[in-house]
């Protein structure tokens, strides 16, 4: 059983000098889940501090794609480190993975964010980006048009309207935080597979 090997440190700890029984404290399992989410927040910190630094060097943009795909591992190689007693099973490390995952996407989403703001309306530098956009948009109704000549004109039509191109780029984003979930979660898992095999 997970936690088992701090659950029975903790039953000992109770036991004073004596045979006196100390308070009882706090249960070891919701003390093991605070710090896994406290690693998890550190693995959200560093995601942070890498993308204000790809703000001042675009190049390190690739930096945190590969901090991104290997925090699961980290992170869990820190639990293990803070807390040795805890066994770390494949279905362990796959929840911490996507611990990982959320604060990692949380932290991606939220800096996206509010970069394409700064960019748009603070430095109205999104020209390029708006070009590159239109012309996406462009090529994909040129494929409508010659897949479905008769539906051409409400086809434009849709893929003129802001709200549509709105949805595509959430739906792009979403699918983004989906594939990240699934890289941390399955990272994790072969993690937390292998210290499980290594303790053994």
């Amino acid at each position: 059983m997970v936690l088992s090997e701090e659950l029975q440190t903790q039953a000992d700890a109770q036991v004073g000098a004596g045979g006196a029984v100390a308070p009882p404290a706090r249960d070891a399992r919701s003390q093991v889940w605070r710090g896994a989410i406290r690693c998890a927040g550190l693995s959200g910190a560093i995601t942070a501090a890498i993308m204000l630094l790809s703000w001042l060097v675009p190049p390190a943009v690739l930096l945190t794609i590969f901090w991104v795909v290997i925090s699961p591992v980290v992170v869990i190689g820190i639990f293990q480190a803070r807390y040795p007693l805890a066994a770390i099973t494949a279905g362990f490390g796959a929840r911490l993975g996507l611990l990982t995952g959320l604060a990692n996407g949380l932290v991606l989403s939220v800096g996206t964010t509010v970069s394409l703001v700064i960019a748009r309306y603070g430095l109205h530098a999104m020209g390029t980006f708006d070009k590159q956009l239109d012309m996406v948009f462009a090529q994909a109704q040129e494929r409508v048009a010659v897949q479905s000549p008769g539906d051409v004109a409400a086809l434009m039509k849709i893929y003129s309207l802001p709200e549509f191109r709105a949805g595509i780029m959430l739906a792009s984003a979403a699918f983004g935080i989906v594939l990240l979930l699934a890289i941390t979660t399955v990272g994790g898992a072969f993690a937390g597979f292998a210290r499980s095999r290594s303790r053994a």
